[in-house]
């Protein structure tokens, strides 16, 4: 079997949905040691149809947090790290 075929064991891993006014980010992080492994972060679209409002759509927001969820799990897989060992997810807003 290739070296590259290895997938290291990490973990457990802790993910993380930061759900901001203007991006959505997902975060990966060792649960031993609190060390970032990954991350990907998508800024969303904002309208101001009144002074003091601000709207954004939600299946956009919805989607952003697909898109990061998958982009931080390939990055975490171009590093050969298991993302099967993600145990545990919180949601930041």
């Amino acid at each position: 079997m290739a070296a590259s075929s290895h997938r290291i064991m990490l973990g457990p891993l802790v993910a993380a949905i930061d759900q901001g006014t203007s991006s959505t980010r997902f975060l990966v992080f060792n649960s031993k040691t609190a060390e970032l492994l990954s991350h990907h972060q998508v800024e969303i679209k904002q309208s101001f149809p009144k002074e003091g409002w601000v709207e954004e759509d939600p299946k956009e927001i919805l989607q952003s947090v697909y898109e990061c969820m998958e982009r931080t799990c390939e990055k975490l897989m171009q590093l050969n790290i298991d993302i099967s060992n993600i145990k545990g997810m919180c949601l930041f807003v």
